[in-house]
């Protein structure tokens, strides 16, 4: 996968960008926000405000990303499922082979 290897800058602006809008589309309304509250407590311990959440999207940039696809998604055993016709899925070993060469 790319994003691992050659993530830039301008797609990760782009990403934040658009998770930052839908963040803010999605909090349209009280029960939406009620949700919001409730699942941030039951994540956090307590709601973040949308400033420090901008900050922490904001400190995000292609090396966090990449640093994070190797850390914690390659050479790690991946969970595949499959519906409807499969006769172009990899085979399972092959697929994790692939996710060990790519780091090393």
């Amino acid at each position: 996968c790319r994003i691992a290897t050659a993530c830039t800058d301008i797609e990760v602006e782009r990403a934040k960008k658009l998770l930052k809008t839908n963040l803010l589309t999605t909090l349209d309304g009280s029960t939406p926000i009620c949700e919001d509250i409730g699942r941030q407590l039951l994540s956090y311990g307590r709601r973040i405000p949308l400033h420090e959440l901008n900050a922490r999207i904001d400190a995000v940039d292609g090396k966090t990303v990449m640093t994070a696809m190797k850390q914690y998604v390659y050479n790690h055993c991946p969970a595949i499922a499959a519906v409807g016709p499969i006769e172009q899925l990899r085979e399972y070993n092959r697929q994790r082979s692939r996710m060990y060469t790519i780091t090393h």
